[in-house]
């Protein structure tokens, strides 16, 4: 029996924030099969946009064809305006909420949910210098020749980027919380950022399988095997820089450690949390 004929509305509904270069696409992918094997293969991407940047990307039971603004971009994948999008029209599976949606996803989002479904929040985190690594190799590589940061670190090395005003701090804080750049991350602010993920489900980034499975036990009294899908996208970048922390000098592990204080307690806080 498929588990589409069994869904309904009174559940708790998958949402994942999607933090850049923490095995996002990884986790979308897995999850993509998830709700290919509880639809019987009945599913679809519908991605959700204001202008040309994704909001949110929703994982969908197939219904058929959806109606014309719906822009159809391949076999499994829809395309629509926010100011189009009406939530009635689909029966979500799960929701994936993009780094651009993460300041607007209540009033986008949630208000539209039926008063019955419960988002079940759940987000992945990566030891932050191995994100800045990460991040650094993959912005200046061809990889990222689509994005619309790409190569926005222009000549410099990766201790220049180090040490300059566009090292990354505090994303999470600033993009939950909609804190400008120019204004400084505070203590209020963590403590109003670990509010948020105190109601999460918080996994790092060296737990991907068995936290995506244990996310559709919880909302679906669903198991799948995650071994059968090692052929699911992954956004990993080709000849990643290889920086150890300890070979740094000591003014480029200063300035590291100054602009990712935040994100480093975030990380410490949390790293053990899906750890049972």
């Amino acid at each position: 029996v498929s588990r589409c004929s069994e869904y309904n509305l009174s559940m708790k509904l998958p949402v994942f924030f999607h933090v850049p270069k923490n095995a996002g696409t990884y986790i979308t992918s897995t999850s993509y099969y998830a709700a290919h094997e509880l639809s019987n293969g009945n599913k679809y991407y519908v991605d959700v946009v204001k202008g040309n940047i994704t909001f949110y990307r929703l994982i969908c039971f197939d219904q058929g064809d959806l109606n014309n603004k719906y822009k159809k971009i391949d076999s499994d994948r829809y395309q629509i305006n926010f100011e189009d999008l009406d939530l009635s029209d689909l029966k979500l599976i799960m929701i994936r909420i993009c780094d651009a949606g993460f300041g607007c996803y209540n009033e986008d989002i949630y208000s539209s949910l039926p008063v019955d479904v419960q988002p079940y929040e759940f987000i992945c985190l990566r030891e932050p210098y191995d994100r800045i690594l990460s991040l650094y190799s993959y912005i200046q590589s061809a990889q990222s020749s689509k994005e619309p940061t790409h190569g926005a670190f222009g000549r410099r090395s990766f201790i220049e980027y180090l040490n300059s005003s566009q090292l990354e701090g505090s994303w999470l804080i600033r993009n939950l919380l909609n804190i400008p750049n120019e204004v400084s991350v505070e203590q209020e602010h963590f403590n109003k950022t670990c509010k948020l993920l105190d109601n999460m489900y918080v996994f790092t980034i060296n737990n991907v399988n068995d936290s995506v499975v244990k996310v559709f036990v919880d909302c679906y009294d669903f198991k799948f095997n995650t071994i059968q899908y090692r052929n699911v996208v992954r956004n990993q970048t080709q000849n990643k820089i290889n920086v150890p922390f300890d070979s740094l000098d000591m003014q480029s592990k200063t300035a590291f450690l100054n602009h990712t204080s935040w994100d480093r307690q975030i990380y410490e806080r949390y790293k053990d949390a899906d750890i049972t």
